[in-house]
């Protein structure tokens, strides 16, 4: 008698189609179509609506004022009072909220947007460098300068002025040479472990691979991947993972990619080699034998 295999759970958990339109389809938008440029004020950050954009393509700037943790990188950061902070795509983060009393707004834009302008890349800004950690606490006086400057941001975004980009820019440009004026914030939070704190940054780097969309981007696909962003050893990391999860760093992985692949199999009408395509894949052959392995279908079989 045949071994009897045990399908993957996934493929069973039913999804209301609403819900997947509204927590999935919208957070794969640009703010604006093929708009490389964002200001939220405090009003849209308080209107209770979900603001979504894939982090993975911006750089975001925010002022806030209240206390969190940022968990940037490899650290956690205690912030108190008013605050401004850079994001850059290339280092994984998560903002705690621990007291939230005001969130003046927040700046989204693509590395694009600046470099066509300035003759220097964005990616040579002290900001950005590895070793900044770009959040900075800011007295009154500080505060009144830097709110000033987002103030002519966000009047210039919601201008008619035919060369309102180029004004935004330069105000964007002023703020990054103020910043650098700044002490960074320096008391590091220690209520989190470094392995949980791995945990929680390698889980936030994992959902920043998703949603896919047509346009083809570069995802991190596998354990090394993920650790050399996160500047580990591949062995730390899956030891790390192992611990906390129960499962390695592949395993999870795997869990999450059949998530996905299941999501656009049921939700999109792209073709199997498009869903392959876009997951990273090097062929269909390749998503055929992953989906089989994972789930003891195929994909056309699961879809029909």
């Amino acid at each position: 008698m045949m071994k009897q295999h045990k399908t993957n759970k996934l493929i069973y958990k039913s999804e209301k189609l609403e819900d997947f339109e509204t927590s999935r389809l919208q957070s794969s938008l640009e703010p604006q179509p093929h708009k490389p440029f964002r200001f939220f004020s405090s009003a849209d950050c308080l209107s209770g609506n979900p603001i979504t954009y894939r982090r993975r393509d911006y750089f975001k700037v925010s002022l806030l004022r209240g206390q969190y943790i940022v968990h940037y990188g490899d650290e956690s950061i205690k912030v108190s009072g008013c605050s401004l902070s850079f994001f850059s795509p290339w280092v994984p983060y998560t903002i705690e909220q621990l007291k939230e009393e005001e969130n003046a707004g927040y700046i989204i834009f693509t590395e694009l947007y600046y470099n066509t302008y300035f003759n220097q890349a964005i990616r040579k800004s002290p900001l950005f460098s590895k070793e900044s950690k770009p959040i900075f606490l800011l007295d009154n006086n500080q505060e009144k300068e830097v709110k000033a400057i987002f103030s002519r941001i966000e009047r210039q975004e919601q201008s008619d002025y035919p060369f309102k980009d180029d004004l935004v820019r330069n105000h964007l440009n002023e703020l990054m040479h103020y910043a650098n004026t700044l002490h960074p914030a320096t008391e590091r939070h220690h209520a989190l472990s470094s392995k949980e704190r791995l945990h929680r940054i390698f889980n936030e780097l994992l959902e920043r691979q998703f949603p896919v969309d047509a346009a083809r981007h570069k995802h991190l696909r596998t354990a090394s991947d993920f650790a050399e962003t996160l500047n580990v050893h591949v062995n730390y990391l899956n030891r790390v993972l192992k611990e906390m999860t129960g499962k390695s760093t592949s395993e999870i992985l795997y869990d999450r990619l059949l998530r996905e692949s299941i999501i656009l199999l049921k939700h999109t009408s792209w073709s199997v080699s498009e869903i392959a395509y876009n997951l990273g894949f090097k062929d269909a052959s390749h998503f055929n034998h992953f989906f089989r392995r994972q789930a003891n279908l195929t994909p056309t079989y699961f879809r029909n």
